[in-house]
């Protein structure tokens, strides 16, 4: 079984404010001490080219921006993102010509506004988890833009959610069980866990979380089945 690099939840500022190096590896360590490789992003798409094999979009997430870039094969995944879309950003930070951007594995509109939210709040919880930051099993922060008081629940992982009792393996399990040769429809997926009072931006978040950390993979648009490793 190959080591997986987990995709950690960003901020766009935690990348560029960050420190990059190539010590074993393309990274970036966050100003609150959080080694980057391979992120996860959330923002509005401000501006995007395409030609000569090349595309790119450049994502504002409010705190900063940056180009998510791709060539050749890959470039054809940024070209159906359109102009002012909140997009899900899954890739390897990477830096060409004194420019970090982010090489992109996984691209997705979202429709759902409340994406930046759960983006936000699962950052906030990496960000204390993976920093060390010791804190109670409930605190609470001041988001430093609204002023908002969230709560925090600490936990192992930083891409579960324990407030809404929802988790990875749930999904995996339910994939594992209804596998059929050409996926599980994300429809489907949405629905049982939707039936059971779980919200749909939550599951599809969870959905996404297992792709990026490939435990599942996309087989045809919105059809996924558990990675073969």
């Amino acid at each position: 079984m190959r080591d997986r690099m987990t995709a950690v939840r960003a901020s766009v500022a935690d990348i560029v404010n960050g420190e990059y190096t190539e010590d074993e590896g393309a990274k970036v360590l966050s100003p609150f001490g959080v080694e980057l490789r391979r992120v996860v992003l959330v923002g509005l798409v401000v501006n995007r080219y395409s030609g000569q094999g090349f595309s790119s979009i450049t994502i504002d997430d409010g705190s900063q921006t940056i180009r998510v870039k791709a060539w050749r094969e890959d470039a054809s995944s940024l070209e159906k993102i359109s102009s002012g879309s909140l997009v899900l950003v899954v890739g390897k930070i990477r830096k060409y010509n004194e420019e970090i951007h982010i090489a992109p594995e996984i691209v997705r509109e979202m429709n759902d506004p409340n994406f930046m939210t759960l983006h936000t709040l699962e950052r906030l919880r990496g960000v204390m988890t993976l920093s060390g930051v010791s804190t109670p099993e409930s605190s609470s922060l001041e988001d430093e833009e609204t002023g908002a008081v969230i709560s925090v629940q600490k936990e192992p992982s930083a891409v579960e959610d324990s407030t809404s009792g929802l988790k990875l393996k749930h999904i995996l399990q339910y994939i594992q069980q209804n596998a059929r040769p050409d996926g599980v429809p994300i429809e489907d997926i949405v629905a049982f866990f939707g039936a059971r009072g779980h919200a749909k931006t939550d599951i599809q978040l969870k959905v996404i979380d297992l792709q990026g950390e490939e435990k599942i993979r996309e087989v045809k648009a919105g059809r996924y089945v558990l990675t073969e490793l």
